[in-house]
């Protein structure tokens, strides 16, 4: 009695083995089908498939939504080619502009009023050490922080000294340590040779004289 029943239940499954193949032998056939046949096709494969999920409904189902789901996916993928790119560009380091330690800035220029002193020559040479030179200010707009008696900053930094300046007389007039002629409407008091900041605005002495320097320069990357 035994040995029936496993026979039996040998070929149930033998036979539902040979089912499946033939569907899906028959599902292959109908995707190979000629153009002309596959509206026919069409009503075929519907009867096909409603057959079998009334055979294998949980079976069916999880294939239909498998399906639906890589259709989604698909549709994302082209969504995401077709739309615009966006161009990339290479990430543009920011400099930080600023003065050394010591230096005092002001409208893009860095000041430096010395501690020591120095001829006018040595005040050059040392600001030229630093990479800089003797203060050069060709504008009033660029003097005035020098000359300001108020609140402004550089004016109470360099207190009551008198500074080299990087002018100097060459003949009858006075050019910048650049080279440039001063053509400043602030005088400069005096006949000398080389000038200097002083409390009551600019003025000449002997280039011999030991004072404190201001040098500039402008503001450089940190």
């Amino acid at each position: 009695m035994g040995r029936e029943q496993g026979a039996d239940c040998s070929r149930q499954r033998d036979g539902g083995c040979e089912l499946e193949e033939s569907e899906v032998r028959s599902i292959h056939e109908m995707v190979n089908e000629p153009p002309e046949n596959r509206s026919a096709t069409g009503n075929t494969l519907r009867r096909f498939l409603g057959e079998r999920l009334r055979r294998h409904p949980v079976g069916t189902a999880l294939l239909i939504l498998l399906l639906l789901l890589l259709l989604l996916a698909l549709l994302v993928a082209l969504a995401v080619l077709a739309a615009p790119q966006a161009p990339v560009t290479a990430a543009t380091p920011q400099c930080v502009l600023g003065c050394p330690f010591d230096w005092v800035g002001h409208k893009g220029v860095c000041y430096y009023f010395s501690r020591d002193y120095g001829t006018w020559e040595q005040g050059q040479e040392r600001c030229s050490g630093l990479n800089a030179s003797l203060a050069i200010a060709k504008d009033e707009g660029a003097m005035l922080p020098l000359l300001s008696p108020g609140q402004d900053l550089l004016f109470r930094l360099r207190g009551n000294g008198d500074y080299w300046l990087g002018l100097r007389r060459r003949g009858q007039r006075l050019h910048w340590g650049d080279g440039s002629s001063y053509s400043c409407r602030v005088p400069v008091f005096g006949d000398a040779e080389c000038a200097y900041l002083a409390d009551d605005g600019f003025r000449s002495g002997n280039c011999s004289n030991p004072r404190p320097y201001v040098c500039n320069k402008a503001q450089a990357p940190l």
